[in-house]
């Protein structure tokens, strides 16, 4: 009886794609590791801290809400640091990444016409996902570590009146990384079902909106039903360092989407015909 082997897992593909990924990456973390390092350099100083509370107090409430919240004000050192945690130059960061990645290397390649000369080397569809999906989850999650390494760094380099609980900002890296990995995992999606321009189009449409809905639930009480359609609500940094707890309940939500649009993506991938 004839019985016909699985193909080898392309290694070869997969140090490919990272090596072709990798100045992005690097770019991306490198601005990261300086903006956590920046923000740790504003906040130590006093004086410069009084001066920023001071304009945030200005502010209309909704803006107060898109850069921090409550936990903006004189005092709240943890507060303070975890702005650059939740800047919106570092979720744009994110998102190029996000969405960058996983269209490029899916529905970019096919529409290059080089998927089926990958194809043509033994290698299934299913393999080719998952270098996909390993890309990006394992380059979201090293993106959050460097951000996390922003702020020990940091810590060790300014002198701050009190103590800083990098165990919470450990805890809220971690979460972060579920968060940008379930991006992630929607983009893959996106990515196994359309083009690369109307991939991109629908990742970054929900999560613009997603993040816009987190800044009108937080602004407009009336409004709270739609939290939990919310990505960005499962990462409640309030909660974490109130409470110095592990946000178990968000991080289960987190890694469902992204087991579940992972797994969605791979199904729709293997299935579908060429050309996308």
């Amino acid at each position: 009886m004839y019985t016909k082997d699985r193909p080898p897992f392309p290694w070869s593909l997969l140090r490919f794609w990272t090596l072709r990924i990798f100045p992005a990456w690097f770019l991306i973390g490198f601005i990261i590791f300086l903006f956590q390092i920046a923000v740790c350099g504003i906040v130590h100083d006093n004086e410069r801290v009084k001066a920023l509370v001071q304009y945030i107090d200005m502010l209309p409430s909704f803006l107060k809400t898109f850069i921090g919240g409550e936990a903006v004000r004189v005092g709240n050192i943890a507060g303070l640091i975890a702005i650059g945690y939740q800047d919106p130059l570092i979720l744009l960061l994110y998102m190029l990444f996000a969405v960058g990645v996983p269209t490029a290397l899916l529905a970019g390649e096919v529409q290059r016409g080089t998927m089926e000369l990958i194809l043509s080397r033994q290698t299934t569809k299913t393999q080719i996902y998952i270098c996909a999906g390993l890309i990006t989850v394992v380059g979201m999650f090293a993106l959050v570590a460097v951000m996390f390494l922003g702020t020990v760094a940091a810590v060790n380099l300014y002198h701050f009146d009190q103590d800083v609980p990098l165990d919470n900002f450990f805890k809220l890296a971690i979460n972060g990384g579920i968060l940008a990995s379930a991006v992630g995992g929607v983009t893959l999606l996106a990515a196994a079902c359309f083009r690369r321009s109307m991939a991109v189009s629908i990742t970054v449409g929900y999560l613009v909106l997603s993040y816009f809905s987190m800044i009108i639930v937080e602004w407009w009480p009336r409004m709270k039903w739609l939290e939990p359609i919310t990505i960005y609500s499962y990462v409640d940094e309030g909660t974490i360092f109130s409470q110095s707890m592990w946000p178990v309940g968000d991080m289960l939500v987190l890694i469902s989407i992204l087991v579940v649009t992972t797994i969605a993506g791979g199904v729709i991938w293997s299935r579908r015909d060429l050309p996308l």
